[in-house]
């Protein structure tokens, strides 16, 4: 649907008014546009474009959003400073062999649990660090289902993320908490079912056993 190296990217509507959770690598930018016209919606009316972490395939294109629709840029203050100074190392662009263009972060999540207002759907942003320290879960409610975008549930762990798998355990369990029917993961696609994503999550706590650092 775009390019091999992004992530998997979400989009959230609202009589009309869109938030985008990442959006990919970079390279992709205009497919990426394509794909939401193509949708019949109209990206002048995009809102917010959320960053669940900073690393590239994520994040690649955050500039070219704020350059031509001037959405809120949000993300965790914890890894929103690697966005601004495009981290070569930290956004892991080197090991993509991307260049990463710096882009200033409109809102910087600070809390545990931060509150988006999109029309009459309320995106709440959880503080989920392990992947780094400033990894994001965001999940909405509508019609009496529970959707989650948890993205980077599965790692990777690396010293040069700053990653903490106690941290991500202790935030996985947080997840679970949710009971959410719907997950949206960053590269593992959609699970539908509460059993589902519960399993796909525990899956994920068994492979990695506690680990503390």
């Amino acid at each position: 649907m775009s390019d091999s190296r992004d992530a998997a990217g979400y989009l959230i509507e609202d009589d009309g008014d869109l938030a985008l959770i990442d959006v990919g690598a970079g390279p992709s930018y205009r497919q990426i546009v394509a794909n939401i016209q193509g949708l019949g919606l109209n990206l002048k009316k995009l809102r917010y474009v959320i960053a669940t972490h900073a690393h590239i395939d994520h994040i690649g294109a955050l500039a070219d959003f704020a350059r031509d629709y001037s959405p809120t840029l949000a993300a965790h203050e914890l890894d929103a400073w690697a966005m601004e100074t495009a981290d070569p190392a930290y956004t892991a662009a080197s090991w993509y062999g991307l260049a990463l263009t710096p882009v200033p972060i409109d809102l910087k999540l600070k809390g545990p649990r931060d509150k988006l207002v999109l029309g009459r759907t309320e995106l709440i942003c959880l503080h989920a660090p392990g992947h780094t320290p400033g990894s994001l879960a965001v999940y909405l409610d509508r019609s009496g289902r529970r959707y989650l975008f948890g993205q980077d549930i599965h790692g990777p762990f690396h010293p040069g993320f700053k990653s903490d798998q106690g941290a991500w355990r202790r935030s996985m369990a947080l997840l679970l908490e949710l009971e959410a029917d719907v997950l949206g993961e960053g590269h593992f696609g959609i699970h539908d079912g509460r059993k589902k994503v519960a399993d796909f999550i525990r899956g994920f706590l068994n492979d990695f056993p506690c680990n503390e650092g």
